[in-house]
């Protein structure tokens, strides 16, 4: 078997500490990629084993069918019958679980550095020989539809997040959850899954990354010994609608919920993806950082401490395979005034816009990253965050430029950044209400409410 074999090599010392991060990468000739973290201190291993298809990548009539073959996939394989894994993995002390995202399928074990080949020989059984039944699937479809009614079904703010999502993305798949509607889940066939795991599930779309104490010469034999027999497929293209451009529409969504004690904002703004453009994604990162990175940023604390226009202030940035979105959330106590939290958060943004941002926010910010960066090697955190961003296609060549570039992030990049969020109003405007605190409107008057 030959390999398309690259190593990456990452040394730096920060302070008076020196850590060593070694991205180690091979691809058989099969198109499986293999990423390797080695961490020589580290007592277990952490198996990640990504396929590039999400959500966004399923049918408009069966969205979150990538979701429900994730389900699936841990219903039994030829080797390993139902129920199995799990034995396996409890006498072993190992756990086992996955996710999936609008743009990739990723399935994860940990379990003591011994048993690698254990997740390994579990993950290839049931990327060829999946059982897929009827008998299988028809229970699980139900879990599926419990596990909507929990995660989505059961939140006080259920309602407001879906409608908000939907007009994040009104035409793009991004607007609809990764477990996809009531109706969606209905629709599901067992001849539909089989269908979409032929198609994805194929060496060629996998990556397995391994974050433990072992290096590349160790583990590619055995991932070879494992995966290196089972064919490629020629891949369809993911063909997804382009969001339209908005033309500076904001749409406001208001609800007044019994289930709710406080007052909830979120103002979303359209984003360019960075995540494979590592130098503008970082200083998006520090940007969030220095804005809301804590409670001692200078937004927070005029907002917070200061005015008491709000309990907390935070900001989020979501990343894709497409645009997505920067949001920031506020929290009220039901007897504050929205109308004064807004008008203080987009004066503030103003200020920043117009004289910079707060430069000892963005060097404290990007201080704490660095010593986060520095101790990475103490434990798997940070190797687990990393691991992250690179299966969200985050270029493996920058992880060893990582601090080089972390640090070269000036404050008028990150200020280009804030240019760049508020070029057009924003999005979408959500605010939640406890009962009886939305402002009365004309249609409410003409109900009589």
């Amino acid at each position: 078997m030959r390999y398309i074999f690259t190593l990456l090599v990452s040394v730096f010392c920060a302070s008076s500490l020196y850590s060593v991060i070694v991205p180690q990468t091979a691809t058989l000739s099969n198109g499986l990629k293999v990423i390797v973290f080695q961490n020589p201190l580290l007592p277990s291993v952490n198996i990640f084993t990504k396929y590039n298809v999400g959500t966004a990548d399923d049918s408009s009539s069966m969205v979150g069918l990538s979701h429900m073959l994730e389900h699936m996939m841990f219903k039994g394989s030829s080797k390993y019958p139902a129920g199995s894994i799990d034995d396996i993995l409890n006498s072993c002390g190992g756990t086992c679980n996955a996710h999936t995202t609008f743009d990739n399928t990723v399935y994860t074990f940990d379990l003591p550095a011994e048993h690698l080949e254990i997740a390994l020989d579990i993950e290839a059984n049931r990327m060829e020989y999946l059982n897929l039944t009827e008998d299988e699937f028809r229970p699980e479809q139900k879990v599926v539809m419990e596990e909507r009614q929990m995660r989505l079904g059961n939140h006080p703010f259920r309602t407001s997040a879906e409608v908000c999502q939907r007009a994040l993305y009104t035409a793009h798949p991004y607007g609809i959850f990764p477990i996809g509607y009531e109706a969606h889940i209905k629709a599901y066939t067992i001849e539909a899954l089989r269908a979409h795991y032929e198609k994805w599930y194929v060496p060629n779309n996998a990556t397995i990354v391994v974050v433990g104490p072992y290096d590349l010469a160790y583990v590619l034999p055995k991932i070879e010994d494992k995966f290196g027999s089972i064919r490629s497929k020629e891949l369809p293209e993911h063909t997804r609608i382009a969001e339209p451009d908005r033309d500076g529409l904001t749409t406001t969504i208001e609800q007044e919920n019994p289930r709710a004690e406080n007052i909830y904002i979120s103002i979303s703004y359209r984003v360019p993806t960075f995540i494979t453009k590592p130098e503008a994604y970082l200083a998006m990162r520090m940007l969030e950082d220095t804005l809301t990175g804590s409670d001692s940023r200078m937004l927070y604390k005029k907002m917070v401490k200061e005015k008491r226009l709000a309990l907390s202030v935070s900001g989020s940035y979501d990343y894709g395979k497409d645009d997505m979105d920067f949001t920031f959330n506020l929290v009220l106590a039901p007897n504050m005034s929205v109308e004064n939290a807004e008008k203080f958060l987009f004066e503030q943004l103003s200020v920043f816009l117009k004289k910079g941002l707060i430069e000892t926010d963005f060097n404290n910010a990007k201080q704490e990253k660095l010593n986060i960066f520095a101790f990475a090697m103490d434990g798997e955190a940070f190797l687990l965050a990393l691991t992250n961003i690179v299966l969200n296609d985050f270029p493996l060549e920058a992880v060893s430029k990582y601090e080089d570039i972390l640090k070269s992030i000036t404050v008028q990049q990150a200020h280009e950044m804030l240019h760049l969020i508020l070029a057009k109003p924003p999005l979408v405007i959500a605010r939640n209400y406890p009962k009886g605190k939305m402002p009365k409107r004309n249609y409410q008057k003409v109900l009589g409410q």
